[in-house]
């Protein structure tokens, strides 16, 4: 299979997954599994905002065959993909508010509590589905509720890699769902201004993490380890964060892996004022700030835990040739790759063959995928 960004579909590739709607209020399957791409498919998908698909990825995986009886581990996945869509419905309900938030209502309660049970079970029951899912919630707008379900995706995956206790996981996932709730009450206008802000917007936007804590205890229920993971993802492992200024192993540990979370999904998303940086450009970015910004073993907890390429990506290479990932490493930033184009199907281990060890993966694949 290959996962294909929508501008290089074309017309006879067959889907390998379902293809489901990018509203949050309108989560529904636009295409199925099997589906042979037409033009005018290809305009539905462009039209509603889907970034990428996945496609059957050779000559003979192409040929159309009737679909098998759904098996149990396809009915989970769509039981996981329900989960998603129902997770951006709900959480867009709990962010989106008329007027300034003052405590969460008992619903936005039971939504966001229902939300992290399903995280914590489908990521902590199948290692691919992290990596799966934060390609496929490209397909949606960065708005603030969005950015939090995939911080609490990230997350849980750290939590789960630190071998956590289930109950500090589930308070991990929910304060990081939560995280960023304290921006609601801060203009819209800063929050999604493209260009950079001035002393006094930055100073506005550094009261979120308090404004948060302030509803979250508000609105009661919530434990100490949920409001401190809220009060102190901005702070910094050297002291120089906000709002307290905490250093080191002083800011809790449940802050500290949100704090990871919070910056990677940033640094790799789109904003108005630049272009995403790549995973490897993030990655290293983020070792070269433990210490400073970061606790190292955090970090080195997200990079074992989270798989960035699944098998089925079309990647570029730093040679300029471009591959799919076939299967993984312990580096997962380094797989086995299967190159394309031309008459070549080499495959290279980029991990344990020292013939290419100056090779490395510079991003997604954005080129034709015909050959």
């Amino acid at each position: 299979m290959l996962i294909v960004p929508v501008e290089n579909v074309t017309e006879g590739m067959v889907l390998e997954k379902d293809v489901a709607s990018t509203s949050a209020k309108d989560y529904k399957t636009l295409l199925m599994k099997g589906t042979m791409i037409t033009r005018e498919m290809i305009d539905l998908l462009k039209r509603k905002g889907i970034k990428n698909i996945t496609i059957k990825g050779d000559k003979e995986e192409q040929k159309i065959q009737p679909e098998p009886t759904p098996s149990a581990s396809q009915t989970a996945e769509e039981i996981k993909n329900q989960h998603i869509g129902r997770a951006l419905t709900e959480l867009s309900s709990v962010f989106d508010n008329d007027g300034e938030i003052k405590e969460l209502s008992q619903k936005a309660i039971e939504q966001v509590d229902s939300i992290a049970d399903d995280i914590l079970v489908d990521i902590g029951n199948d290692s691919s589905f992290l990596g799966n899912q934060m390609i496929a919630l490209q397909n949606y707008d960065d708005y603030t509720y969005k950015h939090c379900l995939r911080v609490a995706m990230l997350s849980t995956s750290i939590a789960n890699e630190l071998h956590l206790p289930q109950n500090d996981i589930k308070d991990v996932i929910v304060a990081a769902l939560l995280h960023d709730i304290g921006k609601s009450n801060i203009d819209h206008e800063i929050i999604v201004k493209p260009g950079k802000l001035t002393d006094e917007e930055f100073e506005k936007i550094k009261q979120h993490p308090l404004i948060g804590y302030e509803i979250l205890r508000r609105t009661g229920g919530y434990n100490a380890n949920i409001l401190s993971g809220v009060l102190f993802h901005q702070e910094k492992f050297d002291g120089s964060g906000y709002p307290t200024g905490l250093s080191g192993r002083k800011i809790p540990l449940i802050a500290r892996i949100i704090t990871v979370s919070d910056v990677f999904d940033a640094l790799t998303s789109n904003r108005p004022y630049r272009r995403p940086w790549s995973v490897a450009e993030t990655e290293e970015y983020m070792l070269g700030g433990c210490g400073v910004h970061f606790d190292y073993d955090v970090v080195a907890a997200f990079l074992r835990s989270f798989n960035p390429y699944p098998v089925g990506t079309m990647v570029s290479l730093s040679d300029g040739r471009h591959a799919v990932v076939v299967r993984h490493n312990t580096n997962v930033l380094r797989p086995v790759v299967r190159i394309r184009g031309g008459n070549s199907a080499e495959e290279i281990d980029l991990s344990n063959d020292f013939r290419f060890l100056s090779l490395m993966i510079t991003g997604i694949y954005s080129g034709s995928y015909n050959n």
